[in-house]
């Protein structure tokens, strides 16, 4: 769904991410999720960081995983930190009742009850391997991706990827500036590697619509 936001509200979204967001390294191993920030990373020397992605990579062969970095906008917010940033705002109208209605018509579920957010930038490199999304006791009826990159080339990787039963890809969704993909949960899904030729780092909002 395309200008899914206001072009004053995408401009000023857009414009705000360069304004002090803490971003984390985020990935995960043997079951773990870490979140290292970018000194803790800069500070490995360089077999450190070799060993980190090395077992990074041989993980993501056969299993699930990702690398990317992360601003958890929902934990933020309920904790009372960066109220005054501008994402704020956007996690304010993706729970507003206008919007809430909204994923309940779109879904056909009426019990949707709010919608959680992270901020997401891949850089080049970044990833996350196929998955379905389904975690119990989650509730999450759809998952959401809102493109806040603009300009983006197919060739550069990143693509919303949805597999089907026979291993394929089915449909992919390249990134898009103020773009909202919304698809049911579970789905069999990925975020393609980030080539390391990418003009820009794919940013969204995401998350996930739950009762």
């Amino acid at each position: 769904m395309p200008d899914i936001l206001s072009s004053q509200s995408v401009k000023q979204l857009v414009e705000s991410l360069s304004q002090d967001i803490p971003w984390k390294l985020h990935f995960n191993s043997s079951g773990n999720v870490y979140d290292l920030e970018p000194a803790q990373f800069e500070a490995l020397p360089d077999s450190g960081k070799k060993s980190l992605t090395d077992a990074i990579h041989a993980n993501a062969r056969s299993n699930f995983q990702y690398l990317f970095e992360n601003f958890p906008v929902s934990d933020m917010y309920e904790s009372g930190y960066f109220k005054q940033h501008y994402v704020m705002r956007v996690y304010e109208f993706l729970n507003s009742e206008r919007f809430l209605s909204f994923a309940r018509e779109l879904t056909g579920n009426a019990d949707i009850r709010l919608v959680d957010a992270q901020l997401t930038r891949y850089q080049p490199g970044h990833f996350l391997t196929c998955h379905d999304d389904h975690v119990p006791g989650k509730n999450r009826v759809a998952a959401y991706v809102l493109g806040l990159t603009d300009n983006w080339r197919p060739d550069w990787g990143g693509a919303l990827n949805f597999v089907d039963g026979d291993g394929h890809i089915a449909e992919g969704y390249m990134p898009r500036l103020n773009a909202l993909n919304v698809f049911k949960v579970p789905q069999l899904h990925s975020v393609g590697c980030v080539a390391p030729f990418a003009g820009s780092p794919r940013i969204s909002v995401s998350g996930w619509f739950r009762t």
